[in-house]
């Protein structure tokens, strides 16, 4: 492999990733599907117990773990390409041991944090599920060793009635199913000025699933209302459900008996990978253009980030065939102000690589995220390509500095889905020797051939890359 090109060589496992930066980033990348929606939007078409087809569907490990395991719930499935079929079979009896999957998540559950939201669903059908554990990225408090909490979402199915036996790790549901009530959502927040925490989103999109199997009409007062909210309320509007929107509280009324036997679902751009892919072209001093992305979805989507991209200097030109984000014209980067991690601002997803744009502009810049205090995975990484980055006990300090490694090349690791992120786009950006970075399998959690991708891109980059 040549050593003065740009080049990404994945290892088949693709536990691993050999990158050597320093040269701008052009090409034209497909988006692909929401993970945040794809979760929700399987979850509610097990609780409506007829066929759904998702389309848009990323190729991801939350994916392949619904492949096995919806059909051990009673749920045969099928995929064509990006097309996800789903055709619950009538619901088991949880009192039936013969019956697919009894009354316990299988063990697969344990493997995506996205299967939390299977229970709000599945108790509504079965009146009883046990569970085991929940997995994700460990991005979760010290205390819990970094586990992500799930005591919330028991806490918002007790409102509607539900028990749970703390000693079985089970939740039982009263013959009459959910009951309709009013719950304030910001109770579940840490700080309840900003409505922010780890708790307060996961406990808004259990609170609306319930909400559409429940018994009546639930208010929902003060609720988590970023991106993927709003698209779970228009997949339950498309199937019937009546939801009133109002500026601090979501009214919900479960669908009409006689409903479309076939619901379909075109899941929306993931807003995540379009955060990734601007601060490649960026930090890269390249330009990449997005199809399956419009000014829309930067401006109802991500407008909290749009606005940091508009002031650190990054151009954007919408055409009919999608977004191009490209960096500064002339290098020069705009300071960024203060960064706040909240559902008023920036995803905290989308905080590690705001870290990496911010070694880019005019410092020092002060991140401070509200909703996963703590989440530092990726400065250690960043500090070995060169950043000036370290943590302090209320944010992250980035000061401006050029991301560069020794010729001999500097070996990084990741500890989870989007320190793995920051870490990649960051070596990208990094001028010398090769950055070895493990731990990059936590990508298939959350993007769609992240390597394959940046390798298609290098293909089309006016230097022509070697990419083994």
């Amino acid at each position: 492999m040549s050593t003065d090109v740009f080049s990404l060589s994945p290892t088949p496992a693709q536990d691993r990733l050999t990158v050597r930066g320093g040269n701008p980033v052009h090409g034209r990348v497909q988006v692909s599907g929401f993970k945040h929606v794809m979760v929700l939007a399987v979850a509610y078409a097990i609780g409506s117990e007829r066929r759904t087809v998702l389309t848009n569907v990323p190729d991801i490990l939350e994916t392949h773990t619904y492949l096995e395991l919806l059909p051990q719930l009673g749920v045969s499935t099928s995929q064509a390409g990006s097309s996800l079929v789903l055709a619950p079979g009538a619901a088991p009896s949880a009192d039936d041991p013969t019956a697919s999957g009894g009354a316990m998540l299988p063990q697969a559950a344990e493997g995506i944090h996205g299967s939390l939201y299977l229970l709000p669903p599945l108790l509504a059908r079965r009146g009883r599920v046990g569970f085991s554990g929940f997995g994700g990225c460990p991005i979760g408090s010290a205390r819990d060793r970094g586990a992500r909490p799930w005591r919330h979402i028991v806490r918002v199915l007790e409102r509607f009635g539900a028990r749970f036996d703390a000693a079985l790790s089970e939740l039982t549901l009263p013959e009459r199913g959910y009951r309709a009530t009013e719950l304030d959502l910001g109770h579940f927040a840490d700080d309840q000025t900003r409505l922010t925490g780890p708790e307060y989103s996961g406990a808004t999109k259990a609170a609306v699933l319930a909400a559409a199997f429940a018994d009546g009409t639930t208010v929902l007062r003060r609720p988590y209302r970023k991106a993927e909210v709003e698209s779970l309320l228009r997949l339950l509007e498309q199937d019937g459900v009546h939801v009133l929107r109002a500026d601090d509280r979501i009214e919900i009324t479960p669908r009409p008996a006689h409903r479309q036997d076939l619901l379909t679902y075109d899941l929306p751009p993931d807003l995540l990978e379009v955060v990734t892919w601007a601060t490649v072209a960026a930090v890269t001093g390249g330009e990449i253009h997005l199809s399956n992305v419009s000014g829309d979805t930067l401006r109802d989507g991500l407008n909290p980030e749009y606005e940091l991209w508009r002031s650190a200097g990054l151009e954007f030109t919408e055409t009919a065939g999608g977004i191009t984000v490209s960096a500064p014209r002339d290098g020069a980067f705009g300071p960024l102000p203060e960064i706040r991690v909240d559902p008023a601002s920036i995803y905290s997803d989308s905080q590690p690589l705001f870290t990496v744009l911010a070694t880019r502009c005019p410092g020092p810049t002060r991140i401070v995220d509200g909703v996963w205090k703590g989440r530092y995975n990726h400065l250690d990484g960043l500090a070995a390509l060169g950043a000036d980055v370290h943590g302090t006990s209320d944010g992250i300090v980035v000061g401006a500095a050029p991301l560069e490694v020794p010729a001999g090349g500097v070996q990084v690791h990741a500890t989870d889905l989007r320190c793995a992120a920051a870490l990649v786009v960051a070596a990208l950006a990094a001028d010398g020797g090769p950055v070895r970075i493990t731990g990059t399998h936590h990508l298939n959690r959350g993007y769609d051939h992240l390597p394959q991708k940046l390798a298609d891109c290098l293909v089309d980059a006016p230097l022509l890359p070697s990419v083994r």
